[in-house]
């Protein structure tokens, strides 16, 4: 229909400023993009997202939910994007956290203009940060998002709700990984996202590419 996508929204709306966003899922994809259309505006990100890993070892359902779209064509271009994606997450203006224990349900997209208020924007609704989600790529989903620019009501409520599970307890700056051992470490949260998705591009022989196959 005629209504703009998540990302057509964000390109076509997002202002010099801020950008904060809440989200269950993300993708290197939809992370990729983010970074392409926002970052020359962008002067700080804040992240909360969801415990996408959970306490597990299955690391097939790690990719699964990095990646989304595991077939032939898209492996071959997910090392570039997942550089990508890699690169914007270690500037320094990009912030993350995790919600321990609880579940992240919440999707929401802030935009704090430094220009005007009526420049302010924000998306809310089902659309998680993954190319399904924000429109990038066709899917079977349905999701419903309210959009609105300006410093109304709603964005206000909404920048009051972000600031305050920021700063909530629950919201954890570190990652509580177990180890095959069952050892319990904490690691910087930001930097577990790096490193899970380095493990992406890494260089595999002929050999272990055909095993693979």
């Amino acid at each position: 229909n005629e209504n703009l996508k998540v990302h057509e929204w964000i390109t076509k709306y997002t202002q010099t400023g801020k950008l904060s966003i809440v989200t269950g899922y993300f993708t290197v994809g939809a992370l990729a993009y983010l970074s392409k259309a926002t970052k020359d505006k962008i002067d700080e990100y804040k992240f909360i997202l969801g415990d996408i890993v959970n306490f597990d070892f299955d690391k097939e359902r790690a990719l699964d939910l990095l990646n989304e779209d595991i077939n032939i064509d898209a492996s071959l271009k997910l090392s570039k994007v997942a550089q990508e994606a890699v690169a914007f997450l270690e500037l320094d203006k990009v912030l993350a956290k995790t919600l321990e224990p609880n579940f992240c349900h919440a999707k929401v997209y802030l935009n704090h203009s430094n220009i005007d208020g009526k420049d302010h924007h924000f998306v809310s609704g089902s659309s998680n940060l993954t190319e399904a989600g924000i429109g990038k790529k066709t899917t079977s989903n349905v999701e419903l998002n309210i959009a609105e620019t300006g410093d109304n009501s709603q964005y206000r409520e909404l920048v009051k709700w972000f600031n305050e599970l920021w700063e909530k307890p629950q919201a954890h700056d570190y990652k509580t990984v177990v180890d095959g051992n069952g050892g319990v470490n904490r690691i910087p949260f930001k930097q577990y996202l790096i490193d899970e998705i380095k493990k992406i591009f890494t260089e595999y022989s002929p050999k272990q590419l055909y095993f693979k196959v």
